[in-house]
């Protein structure tokens, strides 16, 4: 089927938040407690929970932070305030913004799908920095459907709207199990900025901009050709068919 809709997650695929990590190690080594545990399965359960809008950010930063040891009521509100800090600290990764206009001057609606506890108007912001605030034509925010990725109903929340089966769809991702759920309702899965187990998907890129290369996304039923596109980046660095 062609594609007429590209559906992206928004952390880790339009922008990465390179510093956080290093700064929560920082703050808790300095205070003599070990950093955080890589793929901790009991954080990453109460992450989802506040995506889903289960408990709200304050919160889930309190319970992360006496997670990782802190009681010291003045080390608590030093946390918190480096951690509120660190979640707005965001860096798009190179070429976004020509892609995407890219993209949508080839006719493709596009779609953000997104797992976060960030309000859609500090995102818009964050975009707004880019120009890419009013670009998109759905938006499936977790905490506002109360719905977290893998589950399929967020993916169609940000397709339905659009009328767009998920044939007719492809999802651009780092995280294996949201490929493996896009996958999993008929959609085409790209794999970008891969997580450290995410191998599989229909076809991967190593820069963003190498979407503009991938043969699927050419063009949409309701686009113009690459040829006739004056918005268009150049197409340089490598996009292939995933073997794995």
């Amino acid at each position: 089927m062609t594609i007429d809709t590209i559906l992206f997650d928004a952390g880790d695929v339009l922008y990465s938040k390179p510093r956080r990590d290093a700064e929560v190690a920082r703050f808790l080594t300095e205070r003599g407690f070990p950093a955080p545990a890589r793929k901790d399965p009991v954080e990453r359960g109460m992450r989802l929970a506040a995506h889903a809008g289960k408990i709200d950010a304050p919160a889930f930063f309190g319970w992360l932070l006496a997670h990782y040891g802190i009681t010291d009521p003045d080390q608590m509100a030093d946390g918190l305030r480096l951690l509120h800090e660190q979640q707005g600290d965001v860096q798009f990764f190179d070429g976004v913004a020509d892609t995407l206009h890219a993209l949508k001057q080839r006719g493709f609606q596009l779609g953000i799908v997104t797992n976060t506890f960030n309000s859609r108007d500090e995102k818009t912001r964050w975009f707004r920095s880019v120009g890419i605030h009013d670009i998109w034509d759905s938006y499936a925010d977790s905490r506002e459907l109360q719905i977290v990725k893998p589950e399929p109903e967020i993916y169609l929340a940000a397709l339905t709207p659009l009328g767009v089966s998920p044939g007719n769809a492809a999802f651009v991702g780092h995280a294996q199990y949201e490929l493996d759920g896009a996958k999993a309702l008929g959609m085409t899965t790209i794999l970008f900025n891969p997580d450290t187990d995410a191998n599989k998907a229909d076809f991967s890129v190593e820069s963003f901009t190498d979407l503009l290369a991938l043969p699927v996304l050419q063009r949409s039923r309701r686009g113009t050709s690459p040829s006739s596109s004056k918005a268009d980046v150049s197409q340089t660095g490598t996009a292939h068919a995933s073997e794995g």
